[in-house]
Parts: structure tokens; sequence; C-alpha cells
């Protein structure tokens, strides 16, 4: 398995922290990895580190790095976790997310293509990054919290997007789960519900979440479309949905 190091990235007022796994020979597609609330923990690190062994350059940023609770967080402590992500200033968090698409396109063993994975707190970065042209080729958003909030009138992701959801997810309830489809038919994008998974199914370290079989869905299928810019293929997912 690739290990990862870490990395300092600037930005608009100071430097935050990002853990970086990339492919041991050859240049590779760069995955941003936007977290959960809990941070660059462990799950995201171990994802970060599976891409790399698959070719990818992968990347997962502190994006609570301006905040004064800015660590990585235990399940435990989840009521401060709801409590930073409140706090964080959207605007600023997409521009952090610009600064880690330009680091990983300025290293050559970045091969130009980017793929934004989103978990939970993520999802709607994902869709925002797609939308607002910051110059990705994939998206992929796993139980994505409150996505239907960060879709506007008229948008149209200039890349595929690929939106996971398990069908006993607290947080993407079924209203919430119909508007982001709506939104995905309309735009060409791919849905899929997983049946039995409930909310942050594919964190492994949560065992009160984890849903192996979603899980396992879910990321062969991401892996497939970094693949795709990796070959310089098509995603293949314009339409597909269950």
């Amino acid at each position: 398995m690739a290990g990862g190091e870490q990395v300092e990235i600037a930005a608009n007022g100071g430097t935050f922290d990002a853990y970086l796994s990339a492919p041991k020979d050859g240049k590779g597609p760069g995955v941003i990895l936007v977290t959960t609330i809990f941070g660059v923990d462990r799950d995201t690190k171990k994802m970060c580190d599976d891409l790399a062994e698959h070719g990818c350059v992968a990347l997962a940023q502190n994006f609570f790095w301006r905040d004064q609770d800015s660590g990585v967080l235990e399940f435990r402590d989840f009521q401060r976790a709801i409590a930073r992500a409140m706090r964080i200033d959207f605007s600023s968090a997409m521009d952090d997310l610009k600064c880690s698409i330009g680091e990983l396109k300025r290293r050559n063993i970045c091969n130009g293509k980017i793929a934004v994975f989103g978990f939970c707190f993520g999802g709607p970065y994902v869709w925002r990054a797609a939308c607002d042209r910051l110059g990705i080729d994939a998206g992929v958003s796993f139980h994505g919290t409150f996505v239907s909030k960060s879709m506007k009138p008229g948008d149209q992701p200039s890349c595929p997007v690929s939106f996971h959801y398990g069908d006993r997810d607290d947080l993407a309830p079924p209203p919430e789960l119909e508007a982001v489809r709506r939104v995905a038919d309309a735009t060409g994008c791919e849905f899929v519900i997983h049946a039995g998974a409930a909310h942050a199914y594919m964190m492994a370290g949560n065992p009160g979440h984890y849903h192996a079989e979603a899980a396992r869905k879910s990321w062969d299928r991401a892996l497939q479309i970094v693949g795709a810019l990796r070959t310089g293929t098509a995603p293949g997912m314009i339409g597909v949905s269950s």
C-alpha cells in the first residue's frame, strides 16, 4: 500500500495542511477528497492511499484550518464537528479548494486531469466545483449533505458528476433525494441509490454506519471514473441512475 505525506498549501490568509498520496511510478489524475465534518481521519487517508495504488495523485485538505477547532475529530466529538462545520465560510472554503486544484495541476506527477470526491459535508463542494468552472474533469458525491441547497437555477456542470446515496440516510431524507435526483436527471448526471445504506456508509471506521456492499459498489464506480481520466476515455456515466 502506498504511503502518503503531509504537505502545506498556500491559500488566502495563510497556508493549510493536507495529506498527499501519489503513485510510485508514472503520472495520473489528481483526486481531491473533501472530507466529512471530522476532517482528514484514518478513513480518508486510507482512501487516498488506495487511490494512489490505482495510479492517482490523491489529496485530502484540512478544510477547517481557519477554525479555532481545526484538528481531526473522533465520532464521539460529533457535536463539536457539527458546530465547526456550521462556522465554516463556504466561499473561503471554495477558494481553498481552488488552491488544491492548482497545487495538483502544478505537480509533474499529475496528468492535468482532476476529480473531486466529496463525503457528507463535501457533497456541495463537488457540485459547485463542477458548476463554477473550477477546471475539474469529474466529481463524485458520497452521501452528500444539503446538496440541494448548493444547487442554483440554471446550473449546468462542466464535467460528469456522480451522486451516491443510501436509502436510509437520515441526513438526506426522501425530499432531499428527490430534489437532487431532479437536478441530476435534468443535467445528465449519474444518481445512484444503494439499498440498506445509511448516512456515512462509506466510512469503515464508523461501525454504526458503514455498509460494506454499498461502500464497495460506490468506490468501484469512483475508481472507474478516475480510471477513465487516467486513460483518456469517457467515464460513461451520463444518464445512468438507479
